[in-house]
Parts: structure tokens; sequence; C-alpha cells
């Protein structure tokens, strides 16, 4: 039984730093934006622009209580470059947060354009 117990704690505990490893990596490659508008409405701009592999990007919002956000790409042949994954809310509502992946064949000047509303 003990056996047992000690391979299940290991596991665990190695699980655990395999976590914290990943975060670190993430925040390591995180993106910063800012949302420009106003307290009701602002937009953020995140370059496609190269590519981007599993990229934390953060989105700093003014205030908090914004709707998820509307996303619209530039050019529109970029429209299947890119997936945005594990979008959440953070910091109390005053930050969204998502990982983006894109190919690097966007042309220079593709980016994504997010729209948020208040509620």
């Amino acid at each position: 039984m003990r056996r047992g117990f000690l391979a299940v704690a290991l596991t665990a505990a190695f699980a655990a730093s395999a976590l914290t490893a990943t975060d670190t990596l993430a925040a390591t490659k995180a993106r910063t934006v800012g949302c420009r508008g106003t307290e009701r409405l602002c937009t953020a701009t995140v370059s496609l622009s190269g590519g981007a592999s599993n990229q934390l990007v953060r989105v700093e919002l003014p205030g908090t209580s914004w709707r998820a956000p509307s996303v619209s790409v530039t050019p529109k042949s970029s429209r299947g470059a890119y997936s945005i994954s594990h979008k959440r809310f953070a910091l109390g509502g005053s930050e969204y947060r998502f990982t983006l992946n894109a190919v690097q064949s966007n042309p220079r000047g593709a980016h994504l354009t997010l729209t948020f509303r208040k509620r």
C-alpha cells in the first residue's frame, strides 16, 4: 500500500513541476497589448506577421465587465492562417488572455483586431 501511495505522490509532484515549467515558458513568450478606446468600447490589435507558436497574448482592458470580443483579421487572406484557444478573462476582468497560433506565411501587416464592448 505504501508503494502505491509513493508512486501517486511522485506522479503528482512531477505533474506540478511540469505545469510550473510550462507556465514559466508561456510567461516568457507572452505578448502584452493595450486596448485603445473608452470605458465602453475599445480595440486591441495583435500582429500575425512572422507567425506565432503557442504564444500567450494578454490584452489589458480599461475597467471590468466586458463581453467576449469580436475578432476580425486583416487581410482577409489570413482568415484560416491563425487559431485562438484558451480564451479567458483574468485579473477580475481587467485582462483578456488567449493562446495564439499563426502560420509564418502571414504577410507583413497581417493582424487581428479584437473589439471589446461593455455588458
